[in-house]
């Protein structure tokens, strides 16, 4: 008799500790499902938000597995809609929707979570003792603080990742307000500049006309030749400031001026 009872009491705590194990890795799978479900929630866009959860789905596919394993129908069900939920974000096109769902999965997942350590306390008592249970809530209450402490490390990581994105994003909008005052300032001298090459060019045309008419005054015989090519096409206003231009113009008329002075020097008045 007593040596059946000593077998049936070994049978009873191998299954123990079986049972143990699968509510062992049943919490791990549940405390992987509900941190990645946390960064599917609190990731910034749609893309991040599936990338967690679709590794959300498989950490609560194997906890509905377990869940079956160890008899815990509640955790069972709630994995299965936790599953079903973050299926259902991957699923989504707009970055909201997606996210919505995410958190139903994080709040089924954080019950999860209780449920499996009630299955898990109430494991049959007669091989169930105080100090086991002890130890195991402290090994959860760790786990749990472990993936606390992680969550807190990456939420900390992804404001200091906000707070980067702000500051170029501040950067950006300077640098393209500057552009924009740049590009406006360019626009407002090159139709100076253009004004300026319409206004000298006829001035040129008109000296240039009034030289030619003196040459053939003072001497029949000879022409003003000018040498200044001073007409230009507007694209090439595009390359020089409004002070090449004018000093473009300041040139041409030295130039016209002093092939005038030349020319006129040439020539032989007769009494």
């Amino acid at each position: 008799m007593k040596r059946i009872t000593l077998i049936l009491f070994l049978s009873c705590s191998i299954l123990q500790l079986n049972a143990q194990d699968v509510y062992e890795d049943a919490l791990t799978a549940a405390s992987y499902a509900y941190s990645h479900s946390k960064k599917a929630h609190g990731a910034n866009n749609v893309f991040h938000t599936q990338e967690y959860a679709d590794k959300a789905i498989e950490a609560f596919q194997k906890v509905e597995n377990l869940a079956d394993q160890c008899g815990c129908k509640k955790a069972n069900e709630t994995a299965y809609q936790a599953k079903v939920d973050m299926q259902s974000s991957l699923e989504q096109d707009t970055y909201e929707r997606s996210r919505f769902f995410a958190k139903r999965a994080k709040e089924l997942g954080s019950t999860l979570l209780e449920q499996l350590t009630f299955c898990r306390a109430n494991i049959d008592s007669y091989t169930y003792t105080e100090d086991t249970y002890k130890q195991e809530q402290n090994e959860i209450a760790e786990a749990t603080e472990e993936v606390s402490a992680k969550q807190k490390e990456l939420e900390e990581k992804r404001r200091q990742l906000q707070i980067e994105q702000q500051k170029l994003e501040q950067q950006i909008a300077a640098q393209n307000r500057l552009k924009a005052e740049f590009e406006a300032k360019r626009a407002a001298e090159l139709k100076e500049q253009t004004l300026v090459k319409s206004k000298a060019e006829q001035a040129l045309q008109k000296l240039e006309s009034a030289l030619q008419e003196l040459s053939i005054v003072l001497n029949e015989e000879s022409r003003f030749e000018s040498q200044a090519d001073y007409l230009r096409s507007e694209n090439e206003l595009k390359n020089e400031s409004l002070d090449d231009t004018k000093t473009f113009y300041v040139n041409r008329v030295k130039e016209l001026t002093q092939s005038a002075m030349l020319q006129f020097a040439s020539y032989n008045v007769e009494n």
